[in-house]
Order: C-alpha cells, then structure tokens, then sequence
C-alpha cells in the first residue's frame, strides 16, 4: 500500500509538472532592426435595400504591410510602418472604381491614382506594447497634407479626396483598423483552453464597438493556435453628415476568426476573420418628408498573412 501511495504522489507530482510547463506567457518578442510583414486582403460584400430595390457594392482591399522595429523602451516598441503595395476596387451599381500601386499602366493623373499613391511608400510611425495594444499611429494626416500639394490649383478636388481619405485613413482610425492584424494577448500566463476577451473601436466612417473573444486550441513550440468569436456593433445613436443628409446607423452583428502565431515572437503567422453586420441606416433630408430607412447587411471576410 505504501508502494502503491508513493507511485500515486509520484504520478500526480508528474502532471503538475507537465501543466506548469505547458503553460506561456505570449508577448511580442521582436528584434530591434528587423522588419516584419503582413499581407492583407479584405473582401466586403454589402447589401442594401433602397425603397423596395435591391442594391450589392463590392469592395476589395489588399496589400503588403511591413513593421520595422526601431526601439524598445519598456514594454513598448516603436516602429515604422509601410505600404509596400495596396489594391483598391469598388464594385457598385453607380460607380466602379480600382488602384492597384502595381499596374504600371494606370493613369497618374486619376485623383484616386494620385491619392492612394501618396500613401504607398509613406513611413507611418506605429507604436504598441509587447501584448499588442495600439498605442500611437503618426503619418495619415501628413499624407493628406501632401494631397493639397499634388493636386496644385484645384484646391476644390484636393478637399474632396482629404475628406475621403480622412473617412477611412486617419492616425485615430488606424489604430482601430489595425487592431485586428495586432492580436491582444492576455496578461496572465496561457495553457490549452485559454480564454481572454480584448474590445476595440473603430472610429471612421462611423464608430463601430468590437469585442473580440479569445481561445487558445493548441500550442506547441513553433506555433499556437487561436479561434474565437464575438461581437460588432455601431455606438448607440451613431450619425453622419453626408451631402445635404443625416444618416443615423443601427447596425449589430458577429464575427468569427482562426489564428496561428509564432510561438517565439508572437508575429502572426495567419489571420482569418469573418464579421457581419446587419440593420437598418434611417437618412433624413430636408426632400424627405419622413426619414427614409434602408436595410443593410455586410459581410467582411479578411486574411492577413505574414511574409
């Protein structure tokens, strides 16, 4: 009996061992001077319903991201962020419209061409900590600066494509945007199981609430796995101003993802993401004679894979 006592703690003192040792501690281990890459492509598909009439506008997103580490102080990194290349389309009953940073064809003189091109190639500043919280992103508004220069006399068109491109791009907007390449690790230590949840907003062209819920599936010593799911919203009483109307936005959803990270650095090795949103948007305008609502739907479906 006391073989067999001892054989018992020596086996529970076994697996006590083996989950302290299967527990981590997941951070963003980057070296100073090395650069690291994402590739980014992002397909969303909207549905929208005006006055009876069914209406889909497509619209594509893509490029290659690079994050340069300059310096560490802390628990925070510095960084300098580029957009080696990027893809634009939109797809709609009213417009089309494309850019592609690669086609050496297009035309120059484009304001979209001249715009985003402007963008390409820009050094953006991105701080962030070690668990990967956005801290800091610099640049966006210098880019719309640029845009006053390049477009020389027609000042008018150069103010349209600065709102247009503050609609989307901005230092603010950016670090909501980017938190979904960043993912946020937990402060406490991780084991199989694990679960964690990290909310963040997007601000531009409306506000949006995120709430991102983590689980850990399998962890080895070159790559863990995550999925999770969670949930979207726009913030309650959420408008914008847009050529003469309001539009007030009422808009929840979900949204699901998969993730595999580098194990030692923490870089995401591949991101996939779903999220869908649906609801109405009410528009009024002084040539209603009652606020007009259109149902909506979207769907996002984004990979981002490192390179």
């Amino acid at each position: 009996m006391k073989k067999l006592n001892w054989m018992v703690l020596v086996a529970i003192m076994v697996i006590a061992t083996l989950n302290v040792s299967a527990q981590n501690t997941l951070r963003y281990k980057l070296k100073i001077g090395q650069t690291y890459g994402l590739k980014q492509m992002t397909v969303q598909n909207i549905e929208q319903n005006i006055s009876g009439m069914t209406q889909n506008i497509k619209n594509t997103l893509g490029g290659d991201i690079t994050v340069t580490i300059l310096e560490k102080n802390g628990d925070v990194y510095s960084s300098e962020m580029i957009f080696k290349s990027m893809i634009f389309k939109m797809e709609s009953p009213m417009m089309n419209m494309s850019y592609d940073s690669t086609d050496e064809t297009a035309d120059a003189s484009n304001p979209l061409n001249k715009t985003f091109d402007l963008i390409v190639g820009h050094k953006f500043l991105l701080k962030f900590d070690d668990r990967g919280n956005i801290l800091e992103v610099k640049g966006f508004e210098a880019v719309g600066d640029k845009i006053t220069n390049t477009f020389g006399e027609n000042q008018q068109q150069a103010e349209m494509m600065k709102k247009q491109l503050g609609s989307q791009f901005s230092d603010e907007n950016m670090k909501g945007s980017l938190s979904t390449m960043f993912i946020v690790y937990p402060e406490e230590k991780i084991k199989v199981g694990t679960k964690w949840t990290h909310n963040s907003q997007v601000k531009k062209p409306v506000t949006i609430n995120n709430v991102f819920n983590y689980t850990v599936d399998q962890m080895g010593k070159e790559n863990v796995s995550l999925s999770g799911s969670g949930t979207m919203a726009t913030e309650e009483g959420q408008t914008m101003q847009q050529m003469g109307m309001t539009q007030h936005f009422d808009l929840k959803g979900d949204l699901s993802f998969t993730a595999s990270v580098d194990a030692k650095t923490g870089w995401p090795s591949e991101i996939k993401m779903n999220q869908n949103l649906d609801g109405v948007v009410a528009i009024e305008s002084p040539q209603l004679a009652t606020p007009m609502e259109m149902p909506m739907k979207i769907n996002s479906e984004s990979t981002f894979t490192s390179f």
